[in-house]
């Protein structure tokens, strides 16, 4: 996940590392493993395990009042499970690069976010993941059993070094794809005497009445150094028979045809890709999109320098920004609070998507955020144990993902909440599903959503919205060509990263330029690498 979050979540979202001494955060839970740990006996003879503590590692900050829901947890299970919880919050910019580093080390790691966006397939080719198959459609493991079922846990396999398919990671989703959307000022649209937006011409009318009526708002607002337009003009799949996204930076286009697979890239012949990418006009999108926005005046001049698009738009600087669902629920409450009499409205521009069609949204129905367990950890049984615990009920699991009933939030219905009168949203617990809880069949949204979005999770919490893809359960294993794409991938992002932005009008002579200096860095090697497991994947399916 792509994880919920602005543009390409998602996301997206770095691995959750481990951190050499004084990198990471932690609550003080309670005593460490061996620390006067007791075995005793509840009152039915049952005896009660040793206290252990698990250390998980998670991207970002501790939510708010963390303490107390762990505290809670502890509570409702020193009985049974009678662990306790050690959760370190490592540094966004610092995960990827330490996560060696601390396994390295010896110290206790007993579970990891890690993600195949990020080093999860090199990490399963090295062995550094533990087999969790057992653990799954498993009646000892009733809750992983109810919230994972077969179809669920099978399409997040991944392939391993013995080219075997096993599971390496709990996958946290809460839809079974992701849809990038743009978020709009409701109150301007309405101010101008617009229809509700339904097509990127439509869009571009209401860029031309800000632009026209507003001084000092920008009317579409993206970060310098993410890609982010196209995401909501086609379906956003990963992977598809049409693209993948590899190591972050590098994107090849696929063309499947009996079997046999050609990879291109932006700058080489696309004649021979499915329709509609074998055009310009489809396959360049995204580029002569932010082109003609940027010749219009509709995205900043300095584009490139900006870092943070949706706390401009949340502060009114912006009048329109991509993001997905969760990316709206954060805009919804503090663009209200920033700028009196404004709204926020979610406009999905993906065909069929408005409609909510069946079938519109393509997808591999592969989660993009795992929890992982080192080979290393002493305590496999236990974390699964807790996750196990975790999944079996929802008001276990909304302990964890919405914090303390009553404290932090109460429910509205089996599938709605809010906040209790008088709570700071800004100061009350707020914890990030993808790392830990997010799952189809646990999911709650804010009472106080537009009708339109409460419509819209429903539509992508349901299977037969998604049509799936041909390469649904491929995940390239790119240790093989680490090397080469550590040196063609940042060469890409930067001529991609203009381009997308439409600071050049001649993208396509530059793709081809970046493509001639690629091939030098390993580029060949690389598409030969994922032609040869993306067949070999294919011909497999086929058994």
């Amino acid at each position: 996940m792509k994880t919920m979050k602005w543009g390409k979540t998602a996301v997206a979202v770095a691995l959750s590392a481990v951190m050499i001494a004084g990198c990471s955060k932690s609550a003080d839970n309670g005593p460490k493993t061996g620390d006067g740990a007791q075995t005793g006996v509840k009152s039915d003879g049952k005896k009660v395990p040793d206290l252990v503590t698990l250390q998980f590692y998670f991207p970002g900050d501790p939510p708010n009042d963390q303490q107390a829901v762990l505290d809670e947890f502890y509570n409702r299970t020193k009985d049974t499970l009678n662990v306790k919880l050690n959760f370190n919050w490592v540094p966004w910019d610092q995960l990827k690069e330490k996560i060696g580093l601390k396994l390295a080390s010896g110290e206790q790691v007993d579970a990891v976010f890690d993600a195949q966006w990020n080093t999860m397939p090199q990490m399963i080719a090295k062995g550094t993941f533990l087999k969790l198959d057992s653990y799954f459609n498993n009646d000892k493991y009733p809750g992983l059993k109810k919230a994972f079922p077969d179809a669920y846990i099978n399409n997040n396999k991944f392939v391993d070094s013995n080219k075997e398919e096993h599971i390496y990671g709990v996958p946290f989703t809460q839809t079974y794809g992701s849809l990038t959307g743009v978020v709009i000022r409701k109150d301007l649209r309405v101010k101008y005497g617009l229809p509700e937006i339904k097509s990127l011409a439509e869009l571009e009318t209401y860029f031309d009445a800000v632009l026209k009526n507003e001084k000092g708002i920008i009317p579409f607002g993206v970060n310098g150094s993410l890609s982010s337009l196209g995401n909501w003009l086609q379906a956003d799949v990963k992977p598809t028979d049409l693209n993948a996204i590899m190591a972050g930076d590098l994107i090849p286009h696929f063309n499947i045809k009996n079997g046999k697979v050609d990879v291109v890239f932006a700058g080489e012949d696309i004649s021979g890709l499915p329709a509609p990418l074998n055009t310009k006009e489809m396959f360049y999108l995204q580029e002569n999109t932010a082109r003609r926005w940027y010749t219009k005046g509709y995205l900043e001049k300095d584009i490139i320098s900006q870092k943070d698009s949706a706390g401009f738009f949340k502060a009114g600087k912006f009048a329109a920004v991509g993001a997905d669902t969760a990316g709206f629920n954060s805009v919804f409450r503090e663009l209200k609070k920033a700028v009196p009499g404004a709204e926020a409205e979610l406009v999905d521009l993906v065909p069929g998507t408005r409609e909510q069609k069946p079938g519109a949204v393509k997808t591999d129905f592969k989660a993009w955020n795992f929890s992982s367990i080192p080979t290393t950890s002493k305590n496999a049984d236990r974390v699964m144990a807790f996750f196990d615990w975790l999944y079996a009920d929802a008001k276990n699991h909304d302990l964890f993902e919405y914090g303390i009933e009553g404290k932090h939030w109460v429910a509205v219905g089996p599938d709605k909440f809010k906040l209790p009168d008088g709570v700071d949203p800004g100061k009350n617990y707020s914890f990030p599903g993808y790392v830990l809880t997010w799952n189809p069949n646990y999911k709650r949204t804010p009472a106080d959503w537009p009708e339109e979005l409460q419509k819209r999770e429903k539509y992508l919490s349901e299977e037969k919205s998604y049509v799936k893809s041909t390469t649904a359960g491929f995940t390239l294993n790119a240790e093989p060509i680490k090397s080469e794409l550590a040196k063609v991938g940042p060469e890409f992002k930067k001529v991609r990263t203009v381009a997308s932005l439409g600071l050049t009008e001649n993208y396509e002579a530059d793709y081809k330029e970046a493509i001639e200096k690629m091939k030098k860095m390993g580029l060949d090697k690389i598409r030969d690498e994922i032609k040869k497991q993306l067949e070999e994947f294919l011909a497999a399916q086929k058994k």
